[in-house]
């Protein structure tokens, strides 16, 4: 896991509420304990916490939506891909998530407007 120091709090506010409502849903399996995630699994964690917000801007979270968020993700430090044993029906390798900051500061960073339903 990355140092907790290395993600500054500013870096919430240059992703978009996608890439947060993605970020927000690797947290809560990470919370639950299961992570690695993968991308299906991801997108319906998401769309069971957006039932709860208001947020229409971000409307239906596509599974390539999920995976450009978590590429973006990946690459500003708050996720990392892991390898995994598992294989999709075509043999190909499936990549897996896991956070790479600590929760709370997910819960910290995110728009509040997230977190209406838990808070």
């Amino acid at each position: 896991m990355g140092t907790d120091t290395e993600t500054n709090m500013d870096a919430f506010d240059e992703i978009s509420l996608t890439n947060q409502v993605v970020l927000l849903g690797v947290a809560e399996l990470h919370r639950r304990g299961e992570t690695p995630v993968q991308t299906h699994e991801l997108r319906r964690v998401c769309r069971t916490q957006l039932e709860g917000v208001d947020v229409g801007v971000i409307g239906t979270l596509t599974e390539a939506d999920v995976m450009r968020s978590l590429y973006r993700l990946e690459d500003e430090g708050f996720v990392e891909e892991v390898e995994t044993e598992e294989t999709s029906p075509t043999g190909k390798g499936r990549p897996a998530y896991a956070l790479d900051i600590a929760f709370e500061l997910v819960t910290e960073g995110v728009a509040d407007e997230l977190l209406e339903e838990s808070g």
